[in-house]
């Protein structure tokens, strides 16, 4: 059974393509990667090499050592034998499908097979270096392994006892060239295809056809295909190049059943699409799968074609419409993707993925082709973990995923870029599919020179095909991999706005004129600086806080005839981590990805996703999956039109959050699609690929709040007002003593002097009249607080550290600083909860002030703590709640 992906078909955002996936048990343990040596879940990722190297070295894996002329290998075999392989030069696999008459052995004697042997003497673990290769072709080779009995599966794979099955591997090009594995794959589109029975109307009438394909607009298609290929080009270190072959069947053809009464005129007679599989919507794809015979690629065919050069993959895509009779319009039918790998190769079936044309083709021929990619590689590599071409469905490992396919990454575009960026150039030239070719390239850079088969060269880049280093810094491989080439967010192929990836400038050392040349750039590409500033925003709708922080991502977008900009910028304090995005123009929806602990949105650690829509002059935020714990958001439009959206989203240091980190040095990861008027969607930053900032560390005081301070508490302001004896005053532990109408507390041991607050509360002040030589100290407990102490819940310390330092104490964490200190005497000290700030007040003077880490907890007692040798002594305690 071949393995098959499948996907709900998708709405208008990217989270629509999320996926159900169907594999056989063979496969799945070859579709996923984590090579835990080097962690590639998270970057850099090896780098790519230009044939001009000795050899390249691998040597973890089956073929350690891959040179111009030489190839070493390393195996392990069942028992005891003889080191030796059989290997032969050539251009087609012994797999590749003929029929009877056509099929031949090119394992068979006197074929230019070539036996090579190690040292004498049997082992069990055998390294062997082939030599006098021919360079820059491809080689295919089977492993002595007498001891081990070949399985039906590896029969069919070439497996002939005492030989192991087939594998290949391709040698460095010649001087001036470099080696490149082409993966030729039939496409099949069939743009003209009409559901017949949606055009006729209740009363019998018909609608009238829709229109024909355009010129303009299959050339749209062809470079959808195009942005694919290179895709996969550049993110291979143009080492993979998928060659889509097109083929057009223009014919109008009918998707369902015809009505008995269709009109002659245009309806009546049209020949079923073959894409059609009897159903209006056959999941996941949509429509049927077939072998596409590109001698005849109008017949409908399910048996095995014949290719003197086999297609290793195909595509299939039909484009059928639907009458809308609300909207009096031709629709496209939306899909997601389905495939199925290469399995049937040897039977003379091909790697097939099938989808509609509603949805974003690009997208659907890059993912889908993926999944053909992993199936290949679990035909190619040796089905292990570091091993495999990553199943692009991320998911952490788990006891249902023994191998991670979930890294530092972000969602759709970047997940193919990021896992085939960790495979090495010798494992794609270990591809066993498609054929060798080696192409110009006259500086060994690794870029080819000037190729128009290639979907990538030096003349499209603008680089010098005979300086390896163009900008005079970077080798121009390197320069080109700067930018993953992803075109745009998912969306609708024709409502799609021109390619938005921000290219590497292959003549300046510093593409984004930031002052920091490419190489030492963290992010060459974006100007704007890759960190979190220290700053606390008060969320309220206004932008005049944020003017002299820099941006964190811009977007110029366009929609219904207007123009438009949409901005980020982004700071952090003790409590919560705050956004402020500028919506100016034709915007319609925001979506906001943020990895909190920057492990890659599919780690299921700290992602939290926030939508931000309008329907009018209404604005509003609302979380997506698993919900955003402690969002606080506020949005406002200014006097020019512009619409500001703040929010805040509480860190490790509250309960609410479900982010760790509590301090500067983290990462935070920013992704941000920006919806306009007319369908287009914008990405502020390369599309999908996270942008991580570093939290800056902060310097001197913080700014005051931006909210207005509370007053010093007043008898006729307090709910409560308390003097030592009152009955409602009670004590926990040991220490206080009441004496001569006062409370005195003597010793080193903290105990508690508290009130029962009758309901529990969210905002209070809680205020005394005290003497100390030390730490006076406050706090607020929660129901479920055992044990009411310094080092609990709410507390704030003046004098505290041998009267030295003055600071609040929130959840076991220490936060603000002030040096005030106790001197002898009378002093009032307050505590309080208000505007979404805990306060501290000494002597009517606010000392400390930082944002609640908790707004949403609720409190059942206010105490005074004595203890610490502070001789602490209450003269009077009000209570506001």
């Amino acid at each position: 059974m071949a393995f098959r992906t499948a996907h709900r078909g998708p709405a208008t955002t990217a989270a629509a393509f999320a996926a159900l996936v169907l594999f056989s048990s063979l496969l799945a343990p070859s579709l996923a990667l984590a090579q835990d040596a080097q962690d590639p879940t998270r970057a850099p990722w090896p780098t790519p090499q230009p044939d001009s190297v000795p050899a390249l070295a691998d040597p973890a894996r089956p073929v350690t050592r891959i040179g111009r002329d030489s190839v070493t290998f390393q195996w392990f075999t069942a028992t005891p034998s003889e080191t030796r392989l059989q290997i032969r030069t050539g251009d087609l696999p012994m797999t590749a499908w003929r029929p009877e008459r056509k099929k031949t052995d090119p394992w068979a004697a006197g074929t230019g097979v070539r036996v090579a042997r190690g040292p004498a003497g049997t082992r069990t673990f055998h390294t062997l270096t082939v030599t006098g290769l021919a360079p820059g072709r491809r080689h295919y080779y089977r492993l002595y392994d007498p001891g081990a009995k070949p399985t039906a599966r590896e029969r069919q794979w070439g497996a002939q006892a005492p030989w192991r099955r087939e594998y290949a591997v391709s040698t460095l090009a010649p001087a001036g060239r470099r080696t490149v594995v082409r993966i030729p794959v039939k496409v099949l589109l069939m743009p003209n295809v009409v559901n017949v029975r949606s055009a006729r109307g209740e009363d019998g009438t018909y609608a009238p056809p829709p229109p024909r394909r355009t010129g303009e607009e299959m050339a749209r298609l062809r470079e959808e295909y195009a942005i694919a290929s290179r895709f996969f080009f550049v993110n291979s270190g143009f080492r993979y190049w998928v060659d889509f072959d097109i083929f057009v069947d223009d014919r109008w053809q009918r998707w369902g059943d015809e009505p008995q009464d269709a009109p002659a005129a245009f309806y009546r007679g049209l020949p079923v699409s073959r894409s059609y599989s009897g159903k209006d919507f056959d999941p996941p794809g949509g429509g049927a799968f077939t072998i596409v015979d590109t001698a005849a690629p109008q017949r409908s065919n399910s048996a095995p074609v014949f290719e003197e050069r086999p297609y290793a993959g195909q595509v299939e895509q039909s484009f059928p419409r639907r009458w809308n009779a609300k909207t009096k319009a031709w629709e496209y039918y939306s899909s997601g993707g389905g495939t199925f790998g290469v399995d049937g190769f040897p039977r003379g079936v091909p790697g097939r993925s099938q989808f509609l044309g509603g949805p974003d083709t690009a997208w659907l021929a890059a993912h889908e082709f993926h999944h053909q990619m992993e199936s290949q590689g679990a035909f190619s590599l040796a089905d292990r973990e570091d091993e495999r071409i990553t199943f692009d469905h991320p998911s952490p490992r788990g006891k249902d995923n023994p191998w991670n396919t979930a890294g530092r990454h972000g969602q759709h575009w970047d997940v193919l870029a990021f896992w085939d960026r960790t495979l090495t150039d010798a494992q794609w030239l270990r591809v066993y599919f498609g054929e060798t070719v080696t192409v110009a390239d006259a500086d060994q850079d690794g870029v080819p020179d000037d190729d128009p088969r290639l979907p990538f060269d030096e003349k499209r880049f603008g680089s010098d095909p005979r300086r390896a280093r163009t900008d005079g810094r970077l080798t121009d491989l390197a320069k080109a991999q700067l930018s993953t080439w992803a075109p745009a967010a998912l969306q609708q192929t024709f409502t799609k706005p021109p390619f938005q990836a921000y290219s590497p400038s292959p003549r300046d050392a510093d593409s984004d004129r930031d002052g920091t040349p490419d190489g030492e750039d963290a992010w060459p590409l974006y100007p704007w600086p890759p960190f979190v500033w220290p700053r606390t925003a008060a969320v309220d709708g206004d932008p005049g806080e944020w003017r002299d922080l820099p941006l964190a991502g811009e977007r110029q977008i366009k929609g219904g005839g207007r123009d438009g900009r949409v901005a980020y910028r982004h700071s952090y304090d003790a409590a919560a981590y705050y956004g402020c995005l500028s919506l100016a123009g034709p915007w319609e929806r925001v979506e906001v990805t943020l990895d909190g602990e920057g492990r890659g949105v599919f780690s299921g650690a700290g992602v939290q996703n926030l939508v931000v829509t309008r329907d009018g002059d209404a604005v509003a935020v609302k979380p997506q999956g698993a919900g955003a714990p402690g969002l606080v958001w506020k949005a406002a439009t200014q006097p020019d039109g512009t619409t500001t959206v703040e929010f805040s989203l509480p860190n490790g240091g509250s309960a609410a959050g479900v982010w760790n980190w509590r301090g500067a040095g983290r990462e935070v990861g920013v992704a941000i699609e920006a919806a306009a008027t007319g369908g287009a969607i914008y990405s502020l930053h390369e599309p999908y690929r996270l942008f991580y900032c570093r939290m800056l560390e902060g310097h001197g005081q913080p700014p005051p709040p931006p909210v207005r301070a509370p007053a010093e508490l007043t008898a006729e302001a307090a709910t409560k007002v308390l003097r030592p004896g009152d009955p409602a005053i009670k004590t926990a532990g040991q220490g206080w003593r009441l004496e001569g109408g006062r409370y005195a507390h003597r010793g080193n041991d903290e105990s508690a002097l508290y009130v029962e607050v009758p309901a529990e509360v969210g905002e209070f002040d809680l205020w005394m009249r005290f003497e100390a030589k030390q730490d006076a100290i406050l706090g607020g407990f929660a129901k479920g607080t055992k044990q009411m102490g310094a080092g609990e819940d709410y507390i704030a310390f003046v004098g505290g550290y041998a009267n030295t330092v003055t600071r609040f104490r929130l959840f076991g964490r220490e936060a603000g600083d002030d040096d005030t200190a106790i001197s002898p005497g009378v002093h009032m000290m307050q505590l309080s909860r208000r505007g979404g700030y805990v306060w501290c007040l000494f002597d009517g003077k606010v000392v400390l002030a930082v944002p609640d880490p908790d707004p949403a907890k609720r409190l059942d007692r206010l105490a005074v703590i004595g203890g610490y040798n502070g001789d602490q002594v209450v003269h009077e305690i009000r209570a506001r709640y």
